[in-house]
């Protein structure tokens, strides 16, 4: 018996407002449910994209979005990406769009392992994003607090438990103690 072939899509299948394929990122045009985390994974994303805001904010340096925001990174076949929270400079995207996902990879991005995923997905993840163009994109694993920091060219920064995260290159300056991220976890 022959397996029966994925379906692909398009970035415009996922906007439809009646499409079954809302909940999807798309991995050269086939679907990849992004299944809610909540817990642990949902509080470290929000202690990172908080302070990441405000961050951005007061030095009017571009735009912060959460885990809703895709990214179009490729078409013909499509791919399209949800960080946990990225950063993107008014430099590259001057003005946000109203509706609909970012043409580009963001400069700087998180992406937390939820108790779906397995490490590796996410790692994995964090290189096809420098692959595309971000500049710097934090792997964070709130079950081992682990953070995983990759930057083209460079081999990656393993953090364990304590130490300061930097977003370098992409939001020099920008940084955050692995202690403040962790500690309301145990």
């Amino acid at each position: 018996m022959c397996p029966m072939p994925r379906p692909t899509i398009t970035a415009e299948d996922v906007l439809r407002c009646d499409s079954p394929w809302r909940d999807y990122e798309i991995f050269d045009g086939l679907p990849m449910l992004r299944e809610p985390c909540g817990g642990w994974a949902d509080a470290v994303s929000l202690g990172i994209s908080g302070p990441l805001r405000a961050f951005v904010r007061e030095r009017d340096l571009g735009w912060t979005v959460a885990s809703s925001q895709g990214f179009l990174l490729a078409r013909g076949p499509d791919r399209m990406l949800a960080p946990d929270g990225a950063f993107i400079s008014k430099e590259r995207l001057p003005k946000l769009p109203r509706s609909g996902f970012i043409p580009m990879a963001p400069d700087f991005l998180i992406e937390v392992r939820s108790p779906t995923d397995s490490w590796e997905a996410v790692v994995e993840k964090c290189g096809v994003w420098l692959a595309h163009g971000a500049r710097c994109a934090w792997a964070i694993d709130p079950d081992r607090f682990t953070v995983a920091i990759f930057r083209p060219g460079e081999a990656p920064e393993i953090l364990r438990r304590t130490g300061t995260a930097d977003a370098r290159p992409a939001l020099d300056g920008f940084t955050i103690e692995l202690t403040d991220v962790f500690s309301s976890l145990e």
